[in-house]
């Protein structure tokens, strides 16, 4: 079998190749990927190493073939240097649900299922709703704000602080706590050595904290995530997860539902401002929200991609592919692909088929945080509209900056105004 190794120059925009860390393409992509899906639907990305995969039905075939596409590689932690060792006694964690395939990855998203009981999640509804009035209190008589930085950055790990059934004065606490510890997992590489000490302190006093949280649910359980968690048993009776292991999996379910949400719901706003005939519709009624909620993800989602790894020699999209072929997975622009979505540029809050995308995955490692996420979604979406008259973006905010990433890339702010009451 023949090894395509460069497709022919394409994607090319605007006179660039396509490159998902760029700064100047996280916000519009869009360009280069209706080319690539014209062109080469598969095609290489050079400066990744990484073959990237854009249309909807090789997307479809990629997350149902997990025996051929492995998530082994999605997590790839760094050899932790002697330095940071201490930041995890109970040894580095190296197992999570999206780097680990079936029947593993069955056994612990099984086990975490048990934690996002529809129960659960529907439940918290009040809850998250008390959190989005919290937070506009703290902006909404200024008549300006940066959503991201005040709300949307905020939101999500306080609703995951509750959620695991810390107390909501901890949310900072755990907000750093993640990023403090993917930071030292992917091996810290720009910081210096007072600074890494510094991250490994932290993240040894927030785990320290938790193992004494998790022992305490251990002891006294509670209807919260972490007693659903260190409660699981197997079929003989056996805890399913020790102390350190619980502690790990809150760290995933932290990382992986923060940074998503924070990153989509000024998207959201952006998206639906944006478009002031979109705005009107669902400020008018209510019954549209939830599935203007999906098309924005479609549109626009927070997740632009996921890797895979080849895990034998297979054709793709028309391209020969060798085992160990890493592929960039990319959401956003199957969201968009012509074949599937009529008109799929323009973004319509009836949309019939709204909920074929991506946002949450598919397959065995579609989110389990999907219903927290939108929930969350949509009750922020409601607090704003009715908190905030003539909410509309700024006129002079700062030109728009985004944060690159290939997974998760996402506004740096997002100023809005809106016509404060008065006292």
């Amino acid at each position: 079998m023949t090894t395509e190794t460069h497709p022919p120059t394409c994607p090319v925009a605007h006179g660039q190749a396509f490159n998902p860390l760029d700064p100047g393409q996280s916000g519009d992509p869009y360009p280069w990927l209706r080319a690539a899906q014209a062109e080469c639907p598969v095609f290489y990305m050079p400066e990744q190493n990484m073959w990237c995969v854009t249309r909807y039905a090789d997307v479809v075939q990629v997350l149902r073939d997990t025996e051929t596409y492995s998530s082994r590689k999605v997590i790839r932690l760094a050899q932790l240097d002697a330095d940071l060792l201490d930041a995890f006694p109970d040894g580095p964690p190296d197992e999570v649900l999206v780097s680990t395939d079936p029947p593993k990855h069955t056994r612990l998203r099984a086990l975490a299922q048990t934690a996002f009981t529809p129960k659960l999640v529907n439940e918290r509804e009040d809850e998250i709703r008390a959190l989005c009035h919290r937070l506009i209190d703290g902006f909404a008589d200024r008549g300006r704000c940066d959503l991201a930085a005040e709300f949307a950055e905020r939101l999500p790990v306080q609703a995951i602080t509750r959620l695991v059934g810390a107390p909501l004065e901890k949310s900072e606490d755990f907000y750093q706590w993640g990023i403090d510890r993917v930071t030292l997992l992917l091996g810290a590489p720009r910081l210096d050595e007072r600074q890494r000490a510094e991250l490994s302190r932290r993240v040894v006093a927030m785990s320290t904290w938790l193992r004494e949280f998790v022992e305490e649910r251990r002891e006294n359980p509670r209807d919260d995530l972490a007693s659903a968690l260190v409660h699981a048993t197997t079929d003989e009776g056996f805890p399913v997860l020790s102390t350190p292991e619980t502690v790990t999996m809150i760290g995933t379910i932290l990382s992986a539902g923060s940074s998503t949400t924070s990153h989509f719901l000024p998207l959201m706003v952006r998206e639906l401002l944006s478009h002031p005939d979109q705005w009107a519709q669902v400020a008018a009624d209510r019954g549209v929200l939830k599935r203007a909620v999906e098309e924005v993800l479609r549109y626009r989602t927070s997740v632009h991609g996921v890797t895979r790894t080849t895990t034998r020699p297979v054709t793709l999209g028309g391209v020969d592919l060798p085992e160990g072929a890493d592929l960039y997975v990319h959401y956003a622009a199957a969201q968009r692909d012509p074949e599937i979505f009529d008109d799929p540029d323009t973004l319509d809050v009836h949309r019939p088929n709204v909920k074929r995308h991506f946002a949450f995955g598919r397959g065995v490692h579609t989110c389990l945080g999907a219903p927290l996420a939108r929930l969350e979604a949509r009750v922020a979406l409601e607090c704003l509209i009715d908190r905030l008259p003539n909410l509309r973006l700024a006129p002079d905010a700062p030109p728009e900056r985004w944060i690159p990433s290939m997974l998760t890339p996402g506004l740096e702010r997002l100023d809005l105004e809106w016509d404060p009451i008065r006292a």
